[in-house]
């Protein structure tokens, strides 16, 4: 789960004037970009991708510091649970004053999972504050804050439309072709914020090929990796090698390294438990995710062999981006690991022919194969069938959309 905090703009004064009065014990903080002239009214507005638990929403999670001491806002949940407002101190913000806003780690989802870290941002409020008859705080000839391009999105569908609003009942003010390239400036769920003939318009993420502004090709990436069975389905079973435990295993070992990489790796389980098959479809779908990796292990007679790459060539969406991913994994499957080469094929199998993501679904190797049993079996070799996994989709975000 993570973060966001829609500010103004950069704070000019030295971080070391508030760094005694905000050290905190035990917690990895991500500090957002100073803030000056911020208006002594100001409230601020944190988004997160998932619904929080109204239970979180306390003083002791958020809260804001200045130089007398820790303050404790009144903040309001949205109905969706998306949205988290800060209200300024009663009687405004001090002008002139330093204040630094957090938001601790111990914000929980209502699935119960908290943040990885906690989010700072420090502001100092304008020393000629005021508030404005229209209760913006900010004077009324104030020129606009110029907004920060977050990533880059290329469309990867023929034809992309542009909406008014992020919703897809929202009127279409336009359209956008395979390969333009657009610049991003927030997101809304799975809705990105663009610009389009001079106005903020808004384009569903599903349809392009996200870049991190700065970053590498993965950086930011929301990477869904499902390892295949679990609990009472064992999956593929011979000479010891059971599936379930093969291909967790190695979904863990490629979060891991995409981790790593800067990429926010999803396992959609990471014990021995058993979920569904729209289970793992709808979970995609709730955590926003940008690509769907499936990590199975095959069986059949002894003298099959081999890996293979199943992507749905009948799905209504993303097929061209999901073959191209399917495709760089193989190779890398082939060339890295040594496995035999079944090739790339298309299938219906349920989680990659119902998702709308970039999806595939891996098949490591036969168990019921003694080369390739010893393969999936050790250690070494795990980590291999992870890298060649975690190399081909680098391999994928760096392609670009023809």
């Amino acid at each position: 789960m993570t973060a966001r905090l829609f500010v103004g703009s950069l704070l000019s004064f030295l971080v070391l004037v508030l760094s005694p009065m905000m050290a905190q014990a035990d917690t990895n903080w991500v500090q957002f970009s100073d803030k000056s002239n911020v208006a002594i009214d100001k409230e601020w507005t944190i988004t997160f991708n998932t619904p929080i638990s109204q239970d979180a929403v306390n003083n002791e999670n958020i809260y804001l510091r200045s130089v007398s001491g820790k303050l404790n806002p009144e903040l309001t949940l949205s109905n969706d649970g998306k949205k988290i407002t800060v209200k300024p101190p009663e009687g405004g913000y001090e002008p002139g004053e330093y204040y630094a806003l957090y938001v601790t780690q111990e914000v929980t989802s209502q699935l119960g999972k908290k943040m990885e870290k906690g989010y700072k941002q420090m502001f100092q409020i304008d020393p000629n504050a005021g508030v404005s008859e229209g209760g913006s705080g900010s004077e009324p000839d104030e020129e606009p804050e110029e907004k920060t391009v977050m990533s880059t999105g290329t469309v990867t569908a023929d034809i992309l439309n542009v909406r008014e609003k992020p919703t897809a009942s929202s009127n279409k003010v336009g359209s956008l072709s395979r390969g333009d390239t657009v610049k991003i400036y927030d997101f809304e769920d799975y809705w990105a914020e663009i610009e389009y003939n001079g106005k903020t318009a808004y384009v569903h993420k599903t349809y392009m090929k996200l870049r991190k502004e700065g970053g590498t090709a993965v950086e930011g990436q929301r990477i869904v990796v499902d390892a295949g069975h679990g609990d009472h389905d064992p999956g593929a079973n011979y000479g010891g090698g059971i599936e379930k435990e093969i291909n967790l295993d190695v979904a863990q070992r490629v979060a891991e390294r995409l981790k790593a990489l800067g990429a926010t790796p999803i396992l959609t389980r990471d014990s021995d438990r058993f979920l569904t098959l729209d289970g793992r479809v709808e979970y995609a779908k709730e955590m926003k995710a940008d690509l769907f990796v499936s990590v199975h292990t095959n069986a059949a007679y002894k003298g099959a062999e081999g890996s293979e790459v199943f992507y749905s060539a009948e799905k209504l969406s993303n097929v061209e981006e999901s073959r191209i991913l399917a495709t760089k994994i193989q190779n890398h499957l082939v060339d890295d690991v040594g496995m035999y080469d079944r090739g790339v094929k298309s299938e219906r199998f349920y989680v990659i022919h119902h998702n709308t993501l970039p999806s595939v679904l891996v098949e490591l190797g036969f168990v019921t194969n003694d080369g390739d049993r010893a393969k999936l079996q050790s250690d070494h070799y795990r980590n291999l069938f992870s890298k060649a996994i975690t190399d081909g989709i680098v391999d994928y975000f760096e392609e670009p959309v023809k």
